[in-house]
């Protein structure tokens, strides 16, 4: 796993390390990013607990070792340099993931427990790793499904079929039936 900081462009000494990203990410590498701004009061909360998530890899061998993840946290002046990272961010601080041509939010996570923490940025990544990689998650199906009988026919039960008095139809459908639906049983007396 790699892990990168870009805070700022005054000297411009990060050109090199934005081409590097934009190469990384047409390699199709799984890039996390995490997009803040100077005097954000949330972002600068945020900042300890992303930059920990390499020291906190060490029970995570298969993220800490792989070379496909990259961790990058970066300056929202310095978000248009980069190539396909989608849209501008609407808020700060920004976490994506980025492959390829995705880019999905943190905030579109389907988790229970979605916070800002860096055990709950780990699982986010562990997640996004397991999906891209193929890893089949095993669908359990209920008893109920399993057994359930398929429906023959129509939408109408056989015992209201059978409860229209095609003497008197009610409506135009059992009229309908009385018509052209109805199948006479073999219980007719033969002449």
């Amino acid at each position: 796993m790699k892990s990168l900081i870009i805070q700022d462009n005054h000297n411009g000494n990060n050109q090199h390390i934005i081409d590097e990203i934009n190469k990384l990410l047409k390699n199709g590498k799984n890039v996390f990013l995490f997009v803040y701004m100077d005097g954000c009061g949330p972002c600068n909360s945020t900042i300890p607990k992303w930059d920990n998530i390499p020291n906190k890899l060490n029970d995570h061998d298969h993220i800490k070792h792989n070379d496909d993840v990259v961790t990058l946290r970066i300056n929202k002046d310095l978000f248009p340099l980069l190539q396909n990272m989608g849209s501008e961010p609407a808020g700060f601080p920004s976490l994506r993931h980025v492959t390829k041509n995705q880019v999905e939010e943190f905030e579109d996570w389907k988790s229970p427990i979605k916070e800002r923490s860096t055990d709950s940025f780990i699982k986010w990544i562990e997640d996004k790793i397991s999906k891209k990689k193929g890893v089949k998650k095993i669908q359990v199906t209920s008893q109920k499904n399993k057994n359930k009988r398929k429906q023959r026919g129509g939408k109408w039960s056989l015992k209201y079929k059978r409860s229209i008095n095609c003497k008197r139809p009610r409506g135009f459908s059992q009229k309908q039936h009385c018509k052209y639906g109805r199948k006479h049983s073999s219980r007719r007396k033969h002449k």
